[in-house]
This record gives structure tokens, C-alpha cells and sequence, in this order.
């Protein structure tokens, strides 16, 4: 049996409060702090003398995320945002695209940006009911976050990509507000790009962002941008032609954010010690018992009930979500205000006391 209690000290950061806004920035854990420490360390102690051994670091992190999404470590960058990810991304793949008009910005202002036909759907209860309608034989890029960050309503992708490879569709997934609760198997639900920022829920801090893109786009439309480590042979550092590697590598362009990859490969190694099939219970758990507590209040939940279509988010109703969320931040209390209440996110680490504290003081 897992032991929440133990784990939960892996996370002093949760110590003198009552850490509820995983889905604004997660706290970094014992695991992902001593690896990006040590690369710090070396650096200061031996300067650049260990490249070497930190590429070899990179690849190794870069087979680990693929064992964890089922995928080839050779269709995996290494990117310093998820924003940084998805505009790449646009400028592989060509189309009219679909989107939620009230999605993260960052998925849908690259196409914007670029001149593309964006038809915006509304997020509503019935959202796979609403795609479906949506993905007409005019579309060819569908570009939706795996969970939406203001209602927190899960994708079923299995269903998502099934739907787009029925009708040629490309599907472009933002992972942030899932990856690291919820199981992603590329292989057994494929998409053409997928990305995910690893200082949420991956709780690897700032300046990583792993993105996946399917073979066929990467061999097909190649690189749509290079630096010398784009190269099929970087260190022959050969200025004078253009022999780009189909690897999703060559996307990262130059030095790999090290610190970056170093703290993701330990927050990924405490993942695995878990189990995300665990951790997906453990936060289901977790949101019941506060839905729990909110109906017994009398507080409406704006976010999906069933266990299916919800996440680690909940959305709460309140009158001030701003002057309610700086409330409870003076009495140590971190959530988010969004829209028209508080966003509530609840990771493994989380326990029922965080969830009393909340409610009393809410």
C-alpha cells in the first residue's frame, strides 16, 4: 500500500500551508530538486567538464518519458516551454483548425499568429458531443488541451483520436494540466503532437517541456527550424549544408536545457515509483472527498462529476473569486481565482486535512 503521508515529505514546500494550485505551478519535489542541484553543483565545482556525461543524462531521461508514454525516445524534444512546443508544431502542419474558444492561449494563439483558419467551439458539458459537430471535411487540425484549465474536464483522447483518424484529421494535444496524473499511451492513442510544460503536475519546476511529434510529420515536413544540434552528425559542426536528422531531437536546435531535463528525470522517477495508475485513484479520491465537502456546504462545483470527464481540477462558485482567493492566501491557503470562482487543484500529495482546512476557511 502506498504511503501518501511519506511522500507528501518529499514536498517541504507543503509544510505551513495548504498547497492547492498544482494546476497554476506545482511545488518541486526532493527528486527533481537534487538533480538540477547537482547538475548546479558540478558546473560550479569541475566547470564544463562533464558534457559528455550530461548528454548521456539527456538520452537516458528521454528513454525514460518514452517508456512512460509508450513511444520512441527518438519522436521526444527536450524544449524549454510548452508554448515554445506548440508554435513548432504550427509551423509543421498546414490546415483549418478547430479549437475551444476559452482553451489555454497558448494553444490556439500560434495558429492565430500565423494566419491560419481557427473556428472556435464552445466548451460546454457535452464536449466530445461538440467536437464531433465541429470537425468538418473542411478541418484538418484539431488543437485541444487534454484537461481545460479553467473548468477541469478531462479528454477522453482514445475517443479524440479515434474520431480525428476516422476523418484525417490531425490531432495537436496539450498535456500540461494531465501529464503526471493520468496515463498517456501514444502507441495505443496516437496523436500527430503532443506537449506538456513539466513545472504543473509533472512537478519538475520551470524551463522543461517535453514535446512528442509522430514520425510521419518529422520525416515528411521535416525540421521547421535548425541549429548546429538539427544536424544528422551535430559534432562534425559542418557550416557549409543543410543534413538535418528526422529526430524530434534536431527540434530542440542547441544545448539542451539541462537543469531542466535533469529535474524532470528525477520528478519521473518518483512518478514511476508511484505508479500513475495509483496516483490517478489516489486524486480521484481526493476531488470526491471534496465535492463532498462543498455539497454538504451547499457551494456549487462547476466542474464535471463523473470520473471520467474530471481531473484534479475542480472549479468552485464564489461571489469574488479575487477577493476570496487573497483571503484565503493570508491565512495560507493557495488556490487560483478563475472566471467566476476558485480553481481548487488537488494532487497525490494533498490530503484530507488540506481539504478541511479549505473548507473551513472558504
Amino acid at each position: 500500500m502506498t504511503d501518501w503521508a511519506a511522500l507528501r515529505a518529499h514536498f517541504p514546500a507543503l509544510e505551513d500551508r495548504v498547497y492547492l494550485n498544482t494546476a497554476g505551478g506545482g511545488p518541486m519535489g526532493r527528486e527533481a530538486t537534487q538533480a538540477a542541484r547537482a547538475y548546479y553543483d558540478e558546473l560550479y565545482r569541475e566547470g564544463d567538464t562533464r558534457w559528455n556525461a550530461c548528454l548521456e543524462r539527456v538520452e537516458e531521461t528521454r528513454a525514460q518519458l518514452a517508456c512512460i508514454l509508450n513511444t520512441s525516445p527518438r519522436d521526444l524534444a527536450f524544449l524549454g516551454n510548452a508554448s515554445q512546443g506548440l508554435n513548432l508544431v504550427a509551423d509543421m502542419l498546414d490546415g483549418n483548425v478547430v479549437a475551444f474558444a476559452d482553451d489555454f492561449p497558448s494553444v490556439t494563439m500560434p495558429w492565430l499568429q500565423r494566419g491560419r483558419s481557427v473556428r472556435f467551439m464552445d466548451s460546454t458539458e457535452a464536449i466530445a458531443d461538440a467536437m464531433e459537430d465541429a470537425l468538418t471535411t473542411e478541418t484538418d487540425i484539431l488543437a485541444v488541451s487534454f484537461v481545460q484549465y479553467k473548468t477541469g474536464h478531462r479528454l477522453d483522447l482514445k475517443r479524440t483520436s479515434d474520431l480525428c483518424r476516422s476523418r484525417n484529421i490531425r490531432l495537436v494535444v496539450d498535456a500540461t494540466q494531465g501529464f503526471g496524473v493520468f496515463p498517456i499511451d501514444l502507441e495505443r492513442t496516437p496523436v500527430d503532437a503532443l506537449v506538456f510544460s513539466g513545472y504543473k503536475w509533472a512537478n519538475a519546476g520551470y524551463g522543461i517541456a517535453p514535446l512528442y511529434v509522430a514520425r510521419a510529420h518529422l520525416e515528411g515536413h521535416g525540421l521547421p527550424a535548425a541549429g548546429w544540434r538539427s544536424a544528422q552528425e551535430p559534432y562534425d559542426l559542418e557550416a557549409t549544408k543543410l543534413d538535418l536528422t528526422t529526430d524530434a531531437r534536431g527540434l530542440e536546435l542547441g544545448h539542451p536545457p539541462f537543469a531542466g531535463v535533469f529535474a524532470l528525470g528525477g520528478a519521473l522517477g518518483l512518478i514511476e515509483s508511484i505508479g500513475l495508475e495509483a496516483i490517478e485513484s489516489r486524486v480521484q479520491d481526493l476531488v470526491d472527498a471534496l465535492h463532498r465537502g462543498l455539497d454538504a456546504r451547499g457551494i456549487t462545483v462547476d466542474s464535471p462529476r463523473e470520473r471520467d470527464r474530471r481531473s484534479g481540477i475542480t472549479m468552485v462558485r464564489v461571489s469574488d473569486p479575487n477577493a476570496t482567493a487573497d483571503a484565503l492566501a493570508e491565512k495560507k491557503i493557495l488556490v487560483s481565482a478563475r472566471g467566476n470562482g476558485l480553481r481548487v487543484s488537488l494532487h497525490y500529495y494533498n490530503n484530507e486535512n488540506d481539504i478541511e482546512r479549505f473548507l473551513d476557511a472558504l
